[in-house]
C-alpha cells in the first residue's frame, strides 16, 4: 500500500509548527525563554492513532486472519477511510461493517454519569457526513449501522470478524459491544479500543478526561477479568490506546 496516504490525505500533520509558530519560536530562543510554540492537541483522534490502526489491521491481513473488519463507533469516517483503502488495495475479499449512532453518545449510566466527562449527544455527527467524505475521496462505502449499540450490534455482527476498532466512549457502550465481538472474533483477530488509558502503565497527569475515556477502561478491564487474553497499551501521544489478540 502506498504509505503516501496516511499522510497526506487528512489534516493529520499535528506536530509541525505552523509559520507564525516557527518565527515566534525564533524570537522567544533569542531571548532564553525556555517556551516553545505548537499545534492544540487534535480533539479526535490523532495521527499516532491512525498509525497504531493501520499497523494493527496490516497485522490480521498479513497473516490472513479469516473474517471481516469492523468499527464501533465510525463518527465521521476517517478511521474508517483508513480501514476501507487499506482492504481496497490488500484484501478486498473483506467485508467492512461501520456502527454508530450518528446521534452521539447515548445517556450516560451511573456508571459513566460519576466520571463527569461525557453527556448524551456528545460527538454526534450526521451519517451526511462519512458518506460526502467517502464519495470525495471515490471510495465504496462500508456497511452502515445506524442506530444505538445495544440494538445493532448483536444481530448485525458479521459471522465472523478479523479486526475489530471500538470506540464507544463509554463504559455501557463498550460493554454493550466486547461479548458480541468477542465470540465472533477468529483467533488471531485483533480488537483495537480506541482510548484506554493505563495509567499504571504510562501516567498522564494533566490530561483531559475525554482523552482518558475512564469507563472504557473498566469496562475493558473488567470484561477481560476471566479471559486468556491481554490488553496492551499502545502510545499515541494524547491518546493512548489498547489492543488484544484473541487466542
Amino acid at each position: 500500500m502506498h504509505n503516501a496516504f496516511i499522510a497526506t490525505t487528512f489534516d493529520w500533520d499535528h506536530r509541525s509548527s505552523t509559520a507564525w509558530q516557527r518565527f515566534t519560536n525564533k524570537v522567544l530562543r533569542k531571548l532564553r525563554i525556555p517556551v516553545k510554540l505548537s499545534p492544540p492537541q487534535p480533539y479526535q483522534a490523532n495521527v499516532e492513532v491512525r498509525m497504531n490502526l493501520f499497523h494493527l489491521l496490516d497485522q490480521t491481513i498479513a497473516f490472513n486472519v479469516p473474517g471481516d473488519v469492523v468499527e464501533l463507533g465510525c463518527n465521521d469516517g476517517d478511521c474508517t477511510i483508513v480501514m476501507r483503502k487499506m482492504l481496497d488495495e490488500m484484501a478486498p475479499q473483506k467485508e467492512l461493517h461501520a456502527f454508530d449512532s450518528f446521534e452521539g453518545l447515548p445517556e450516560p449510566g451511573e456508571n459513566d454519569r460519576k466520571d463527569g466527562v461525557y453527556g448524551k449527544g456528545n460527538m454526534a455527527v450526521p451519517a451526511e457526513r462519512l458518506v460526502e467524505k467517502f464519495k470525495q475521496l471515490g471510495l465504496k462505502l462500508p456497511h452502515l449501522h445506524k442506530g444505538w449499540f445495544e440494538h445493532t450490534v448483536p444481530k448485525e455482527l458479521p459471522e465472523r470478524i478479523s479486526f475489530a476498532l471500538i470506540d464507544g466512549d463509554l463504559y455501557s457502550s463498550t460493554m454493550d459491544v466486547l461479548p458480541h465481538v468477542y465470540e465472533r472474533m477468529s483467533p488471531g483477530a485483533i480488537g483495537m479500543i480506541a482510548v484506554y488509558v493505563d495509567e499504571e502503565v504510562f501516567p498522564r497527569p494533566g490530561l483531559p478526561g475525554h482523552y482518558k475515556s475512564p469507563g472504557v477502561k473498566r469496562a475493558v478491564d473488567e470484561f477481560f477479568a476471566d479471559k486468556p487474553e491481554k490488553v496492551s497499551l499502545l502510545y499515541s501521544c494524547e491518546n493512548s490506546n489498547g489492543y488484544f489478540r484473541k487466542l
